[in-house]
This record gives structure tokens, C-alpha cells and sequence, in this order.
């Protein structure tokens, strides 16, 4: 079964949205590491919380292209918070994100 393919506004939508109660959704990512290889969480939201260090993490993902998440796996609560920049993610949810602003052929290598 071919996996469904999303526009990058779409998933950015998706992972910023919050439940019925007002709380962050759930959402499964793949993301391509800096190292090249390929990095799975199965339970992520967005996130609100600063990054440990000198300098603030700015909420304004146009701005710094990072997505804040938070790892609801990971047990330990120094470890949770993590950062993806936005052209690494390849899937939220199964679905492809496509990156190329519309100019996508239908290539079934796409990736």
C-alpha cells in the first residue's frame, strides 16, 4: 500500500494542533538525522519548553525552521525535549511530507 502524501503546510498544521480538551496531539514522526540516517519516535507533540542552554528557543518556526517536540516514550524528563529542523522531517503519521512546494512528479521513489 502506497503511503499518502502531504503537503509540508499540512503536516506543520497537523503537529501544531491541539485535542478536543485543548491539550497537544500525538503524532508518530520520521526524520532524516544530520548524520544521514533515518530516526523514528513513535509518540511526539509539539512543545513548549525552552531547550537547556544559553539561548531561548523562539516559537516562531518561520523564523528559525526547528520544530520544538516533546518525546512521551522517553523517560527521563532532561532527555524529552528535542529539536528537528523542518526539512529533515520525511513522515508524520505515516504520511510523506512533501518539501518541494507543489512540484512533486509522482516519482514512486520519492523520499
Amino acid at each position: 500500500m502506497a503511503n499518502q502524501i502531504i503537503k509540508r503546510k499540512v503536516a506543520m498544521a497537523s503537529i501544531r494542533s491541539d485535542d478536543s480538551a485543548g491539550k497537544p496531539s500525538v503524532h508518530s514522526i520520521k526524520y532524516r538525522k544530520v548524520d544521514g540516517t533515518i530516526g523514528y519516535k513513535r509518540h511526539v507533540t509539539k512543545s513548549f519548553q525552552h531547550m537547556p542552554g544559553a539561548g531561548k528557543f523562539r516559537g516562531n518556526i518561520n523564523t528559525n525552521h526547528e520544530f520544538l517536540f516533546r518525546n512521551l516514550d522517553e523517560q527521563d524528563p532532561e532527555k524529552q525535549h528535542f529539536r528537528i529542523k523542518i526539512d529533515l522531517l520525511i513522515e508524520v503519521d505515516g504520511m510523506i511530507i512533501d518539501h518541494t512546494n507543489g512540484e512533486y512528479n509522482g516519482n514512486p521513489n520519492f523520499q
